[in-house]
């Protein structure tokens, strides 16, 4: 329930300077942002196979400042909830906590390549904090928590004047489970969670940030 409120904070966060009108005349920019929604389905990778889907969210928001080559240089909010399709049953005879629920949220940039009519590809890199929920099968370990970070690329294609497809794939790395601190040896459980997003997302007009939109 906390990365719920988190993720909340995080888009508000992220919106309120978009819409804010106190900058100073001297700096105006337009700024694109675009928000979308998706359905995302992961491979967990904890304990062999394992397989889920959920809803993400973004934002992304571009300044469009300094040179032209930085204009498609942006930053990106998301989150994402995988609850469905777990956990698996484990192997006969095999006593091991499955994963339940796997919720991400954080931000990093995007950069886009905007070289086509409708289509465009793009890459990201984000830093996020993971939520990891398990069954009860060991009932003294229902929960954890890590930072991750997660390399990404995808495309839109543009349907219409402001509604554009998009489809990515994602590879979150997550900070080792049980990892014993109190020995120089690398232990744990290293969780490299992947898959896919389709969605839509949804441009809103540029909105000028600092002084009077210029006139037409």
């Amino acid at each position: 329930m906390c990365s719920k409120y988190a993720l909340a904070a995080l888009f508000l966060c992220a919106a309120a300077p978009v819409f804010s009108q106190s900058a100073p005349a001297g700096i105006e920019s337009v700024w694109r942002v675009d928000a979308g929604a998706g359905v995302s389905g992961y491979h967990v990778d904890f304990f062999g196979p394992g397989d889920m889907e959920g809803a993400k969210l973004w934002i992304d928001l571009y300044p469009n400042r300094g040179p032209k080559f930085l204009h498609p240089l942006g930053l990106e909010i998301e989150g994402q909830d995988l609850s469905f399709g777990g956990p698996q049953p484990n192997p006969p005879g095999v006593t091991l906590n499955q994963v339940s629920r796997e919720d991400s949220y954080g931000g990093g940039p995007i950069y886009e390549y905007r070289h086509f009519k409708n289509f465009t590809p793009y890459g990201k890199f984000l830093w996020e904090q993971g939520s990891i929920d398990f069954n009860v099968q060991l009932p003294y370990y229902k929960h954890d928590n890590r930072t991750l970070y997660t390399p990404g690329v995808g495309f839109q294609y543009r349907l219409m004047h402001h509604v554009s497809f998009r489809a990515e794939y994602e590879m979150q790395f997550w900070q080792r489970l049980f990892q014993n601190h109190a020995v120089a040896a690398t232990t744990g459980v290293e969780l490299k969670p992947r898959g896919i997003t389709l969605g839509a997302a949804y441009e809103f007009d540029r909105i000028h940030i600092g002084g009077s939109p210029k006139e037409k």
